[in-house]
This record gives structure tokens, C-alpha cells and sequence, in this order.
């Protein structure tokens, strides 16, 4: 299937790494022309080594946490690029119990980078904005009250800024992964140091195993083209069909 993104101009935040890293390929393999951002300068230079005969790839540090790093950072990919097509806001500041730090990245941070964004958008089809969310912000998670809380509230943005901009043109939704297996991430170190929560959370999944950053990319990329062009304001759940209860 075509997805119709080749030329596309792609924003992706936290982009070195696992989900993000993933997104990035999938949007390249399309023959996007992409633009990430991560905190780590170091990691942002290794993806961009590694994808580097993949296609149009640019990056620059920043800090989805800090309002003036972020503006910055839409208003460089906007120059760079020569325009903004689809924006992939991927940030979790992964903050078990303190709400001020999810907030500053994962609700400001996502708002701040998608209204500087939405100035630059057109209003066309193909223009649009995905937010990554979690299974946690439809579920309650007793160690991470504070990351389920913000997740929840990442979804409530997506569902009213897509009300805001429908008439534009333009689609916003989201994707919530389940548990996503890769390596430097929150369940590969559980594999390693935590075997029972680990067994636990396999147990918990119909299929008895955890999900990949590929499988997450490839629905984001879907969510993303113009064969969803009549989706948005929805949370897509991508976790194996670990929620148990019906979504609403």
C-alpha cells in the first residue's frame, strides 16, 4: 500500500531512541524528509550515522521540558525542511510520581510544540499531528500514578486541539503503545534486573510477549498518511490486548 508520504516534511521529538528512533525509519523508508530531536546530542549523531543511506534525515538537540528549546526547535526543522507537513510529538519525561515534571514535558511540551508547529502548517489533507500516548492513560498503574495521569491528559489535548483545527484541514490523533520491548528501555531493564514484574506484565498480554518499536511505527505511519484521512480526535491502543476494558 502507498502511503502517499514520500516528500512529506516530518517532524519527530525523541527521535534517537526505541519508539522515536523507529518512527524516524519508517517515515524515511517512505521517502519522507525528516527532521528529529532528542536531548542527547551523542544519540541523535548515532541515528543519524546509521540511517544515513536511508534518506533526508536532520537533527538537533533540544528539550521537549523547555519551552524556549522547543520553539526553537520547530522554527529551525521549519526553515530546514521549508515547511511542516506532519508532526510526531514522542516525549515522556516517564515520571512515576511527580506531576510538575510530567506536565513541563509531556502536556506543555506536546502543546507547545504543536501550536508553533500548526503556524507553519498548511491546510490540507496531508498536514496533520500524532501524539505518542501510553495504555497507562486509559488504565490505572499503582507505581506510575503521576505517568498514567499525564498520558490521560496527553490524549484530552489531542481530542480538543483536533477539534480546534479540524476546519483547516488538518487531523490530530494519537497512538498509545502497550509494552514496548527495546533494548536501553523500561522493560528491557525489568528483563534484566526485575524478572517478576517482567513475568507479570508478559503474563498479562494475550499474546505473551511484549510489543516492538516497529509495530508502533508502522501504525503511526499509517495514522499519519492520507489513507486515515478521515480519523481524528482518536486514541489508537497498540498493545497486544493488554487493556482488558472497554474503551470510551
Amino acid at each position: 500500500m502507498d502511503l502517499g508520504l514520500s516528500d512529506k516534511r516530518v517532524l519527530v521529538t525523541g527521535g534517537s531512541r526505541g519508539i522515536g528512533r523507529a518512527i524516524v525509519a519508517s517515515f524515511l523508508d517512505e521517502g519522507s524528509r525528516v527532521a528529529m530531536c532528542a536531548r542527547s546530542v551523542s544519540g541523535l549523531e548515532s541515528t543519524a550515522n546509521d540511517f544515513a543511506r536511508r534518506g533526508e534525515l536532520h537533527h538537533r538537540a533540544a528539550d521537549l521540558g523547555d519551552v524556549d528549546s522547543v520553539n526553537a526547535y520547530v522554527e529551525w526543522a521549519g526553515e530546514t525542511l521549508g515547511g511542516i507537513d506532519i508532526v510526531i510529538s514522542n516525549v515522556s519525561a516517564m515520571s512515576s510520581d511527580d506531576l510538575d515534571i510530567g506536565y513541563a514535558v509531556d502536556v506543555r511540551g506536546s502543546q507547545t510544540l504543536i501550536h508553533g508547529a500548526l503556524e507553519l502548517m498548511g491546510d490540507h489533507v496531508g498536514a496533520n499531528v500524532v501524539c505518542i500516548g501510553s495504555r497507562a492513560g486509559s488504565i490505572g498503574i499503582r507505581w506510575m500514578p503521576a505517568y498514567a495521569a499525564y498520558k490521560a491528559a496527553t490524549v484530552s489535548l489531542v481530542k480538543s486541539t483536533a477539534l480546534q483545527v479540524a476546519r483547516r484541514g488538518i487531523r490530530v490523533n494519537c497512538v498509545s503503545p502497550g509494552d514496548i520491548l527495546f533494548e536501553g528501555g523500561t522493560w528491557a531493564d525489568a528483563r534484566d534486573n526485575n524478572e517478576k514484574l517482567y513475568n507479570s506484565t508478559l503474563r498479562q498480554n494475550p499474546f505473551r510477549r511484549l510489543g516492538t518499536p516497529e509495530e508502533i511505527a508502522d501504525v503511526v505511519t499509517f495514522v499519519a498518511s492520507e489513507r486515515a484521512s478521515f480519523m481524528t480526535g482518536s486514541n489508537v491502543l497498540v498493545d497486544g490486548g493488554a487493556t482488558p476494558s472497554l474503551q470510551l
